[in-house]
């Protein structure tokens, strides 16, 4: 990593000497060759100390060419973002910094600077600090793209779901785009806020929101349903999970321990609906999941006795040996078989193909929303 980092440098530094070489030849008559030549010895050696893995003395030698003329502000953009990916944000912001204080600094590399050093807070963790710098940029280019994109993760990281829903409709002016899925997300993360804090009715209105802007959001479904529940309306709540079920089936197992925890609404409505779900596709992670609750919630019996009735025979080595897990005590293999079941990832994104043991509606690694979904036997094969 650190070897390709200062090959980037290197590449960088090596195209400023050459943009300096080009200009010098551009500007013969205008320029004092003393001063040309005297900008590339320091070059030449800062390359060489970038090589040697020296970035101080690298530093040293590289500020002092971008001091002998303007236009090579470059190279302290390219020092900053070196610093940078090395981890070393403290010098990133330095570098920054004292580029902006400059008073002879084009407009687009003051922009350039400007962005730099909001990515520097955010990447230092200091994400105050990064939405005052971004916003900087904002109130000169409303409509900066990656502005707008970093603020947007920023409020997320801190659940901050109504600014976030605000800077989502700005951008998907700026693209021409509609972000219906994310929005329907956005909004149901707010009523969840809202349920937190008591208002049912709020939370409810903004639940439905979210479904009419995109019925695949299974979080709003799934809301929408552990209120229903809540208030024991066991009819509607089957009818939550009968959407979700239509609009994105591979979350429905999601809902089965919920259904199941409420026994009044499982017996009169829920059973039913499960096992026409279970017979339309025989979907194993769907078996697996409506056993395994029913072993939470009664007890080994009672899960044998739902396996029955559902005539279920495992197709698959992970479902054999999720049931091993489930249904056996003190066989050795079982023991072994829930070993590997508490450490076994069971959910991926299928943007970036990240994978994780617990279900996140939206994506650590890329932040995409909506994008993680369980993994089936073939998907690891």
């Amino acid at each position: 990593m650190t070897n390709a980092i200062l090959l980037a440098a290197v590449l960088a530094a090596c195209a400023v000497l050459i943009w300096v070489v080009w200009k010098q030849q551009g500007n013969q008559g205008n320029s004092n060759p003393e001063q040309e030549d005297a900008r590339i010895p320091p070059l030449l050696r800062g390359i060489n100390f970038l090589l040697s893995d020296e970035p101080d003395r690298a530093l040293k030698e590289l500020v002092h060419v971008a001091k002998l003329q303007t236009e090579t502000a470059e190279v302290y953009l390219a020092l900053g973002e070196m610093f940078r990916n090395k981890g070393e944000f403290g010098r990133a912001v330095r570098i920054h910094q004292n580029l902006l204080a400059r008073p002879d600094l084009p407009n687009h590399l003051h922009m350039q600077a400007q962005l730099a050093l909001a990515v520097d807070f955010q990447a230092g963790g200091l994400l105050g600090r990064a939405l005052q710098q971004f916003g900087r940029i904002l109130n000169a280019q409303p409509a900066h793209i990656q502005a707008l994109e970093a603020s947007l993760r920023i409020r997320e990281q801190g659940r901050e779901w109504e600014i976030a829903e605000e800077l989502l409709q700005r951008l998907d002016q700026v693209r021409g785009t509609s972000s219906s899925l994310h929005h329907a997300y956005l909004l149901t993360e707010m009523a969840r806020q809202k349920l937190a804090k008591r208002d049912e009715e709020k939370a409810l209105a903004l639940v439905q929101q979210a479904i009419e802007r995109d019925p695949a959001c299974a979080a709003a479904h799934m809301l929408f349903a552990e209120i229903d529940l809540k208030r024991a309306h066991a009819e509607t709540a089957i009818g939550s999970m009968q959407q979700l079920h239509a609009a994105a089936p591979h979350y429905l197992p999601l809902m089965i321990p919920m259904l199941v925890a409420n026994p009044g609404a499982y017996e009169s409505h829920g059973k039913v609906f499960l096992m026409q779900c279970w017979q339309e596709k025989h979907d194993e992670l769907l078996a697996l999941a409506w056993i395994r609750a029913i072993r939470n919630e009664h007890d080994v019996s009672a899960a044998r006795k739902l396996m029955a009735e559902m005539q279920f025979e495992p197709q698959s080595l992970s479902a054999c040996l999720h049931l091993k897990a489930l249904l056996d005590d003190d066989d050795p293999l079982a023991h072994a078989s829930r070993k590997w079941q508490s450490t076994q990832k069971n959910v991926a994104c299928v943007e970036c193909g990240v994978k994780f043991v617990e279900m996140r509606w939206q994506c650590p690694q890329c932040h995409e929303w909506g994008t993680m979904r369980p993994i089936r036997e073939k998907e690891t094969t």
